[in-house]
């Protein structure tokens, strides 16, 4: 039996291994995605005001241009545009007619000059968009091989039978201690009030858990995970009692948009088995539960829609 221990053993450590490796990897590329969206959000912004600047300057170089042709009568201003076979070439015409003002010549070279940097500015955004959608294609292949990982680990962990089973239950236990002594020791309240307050949607799950812990970051639950490993909170893979528990978009019945919970209890302890933990939330249609309703259900702690746990900073 032993043997047979070992390499069991051994086969669930190296799957937890490629499912820790996986996990720093898809956090990493998330944060590079994140950096790139807000990068492509402040480029858009840009180009944004300069089209609208542009817009402006357009309206009044009409303007003027009418006034000249009025006044002048000569045709040398009507041929510049009516000649031209785009907006640029009209520029370079009517700053080389004579009869157009200085204030249009410099309305004009201002008009070149925003149009050119448009035109950067698309282009980079072009760019950005590019890579920022390569980079989520490669996180989502990322999210499923760590999902793959962890669905491994619990086939591992299932197939073990007898004596081995219950060695592995022990260091199961183990694990929680472990995980509880680095996720240090809890604050002296899980309040969400006072100088952190609760800025989430009555009634969601986001907002029940900023009322059993202070949460200062923002986002959508499927955001949490990433959001809180920013502000400099510890993160795990194993329940602590009062830490947060954020699940995979999709998993374990959560929406597109993720969820999260609030872990009360931890096996075994309270009826708990071992290798389980029990959470309450909110907005989880299930057990009774729903928008505004606090319900309370038990998971394996190595459930494989859970992304992880979030302790302390």
């Amino acid at each position: 039996m032993q043997p047979g221990l070992h390499a069991a053993g051994g086969a669930v450590s190296a799957a937890e291994n490629a499912f820790s490796t996986q996990q720093s990897k898809v956090l990493g590329e998330q944060a590079q995605l994140d950096q790139l969206n807000h990068q492509l959000m402040t480029l858009n912004q840009q180009l944004t005001a300069n089209q609208a600047t542009t817009a402006v300057d357009k309206h009044d170089l009409a303007v003027i241009l009418r006034a000249t042709w009025e006044t002048s009568g000569g045709s040398q201003v009507l041929a510049a545009i009516l000649s031209a076979n785009d907006f640029t070439q009209a520029m370079d015409r009517l700053q080389n007619a004579t009869q157009v003002s200085k204030q249009v010549t410099d309305l004009v070279a201002h008009l070149t000059t925003e149009n050119a940097q448009i035109k950067t500015d698309q282009a980079q955004i072009e760019a950005q968009f590019a890579q920022a959608s390569a980079l989520q294609a490669d996180l989502s292949g990322q999210s499923g091989r760590l999902m793959a990982d962890l669905m491994n680990r619990n086939d591992l962990y299932s197939r073990l039978s007898g004596p081995a089973r219950q060695i592995a239950a022990e260091i199961a236990t183990i694990d929680n201690e472990i995980a509880a002594d680095e996720a240090g020791p809890p604050p002296a309240s899980h309040s969400g009030g006072g100088s952190c307050g609760n800025h989430f949607a009555y009634g969601q799950c986001t907002w029940y858990v900023a009322t059993r812990r202070c949460v200062p970051w923002s986002g959508s639950a499927r955001d949490w995970y990433y959001n809180a490993a920013a502000m400099g909170y510890k993160e795990g893979h194993q329940p602590v009692v009062g830490a947060i528990v954020v699940f995979w978009p999709g998993g374990d019945g959560a929406s597109s948009a993720g969820h999260v919970a609030f872990v009360e209890a931890v096996g075994p302890a309270n009826g708990i088995p071992n290798g389980e933990f029990k959470l309450s939330e909110m907005n989880y249609y299930g057990n009774g539960g729903g928008w505004d309703r606090v319900s309370y259900r038990v998971l394996p702690n190595n459930s494989s829609g859970i992304q992880g746990f979030i302790y302390w900073r």
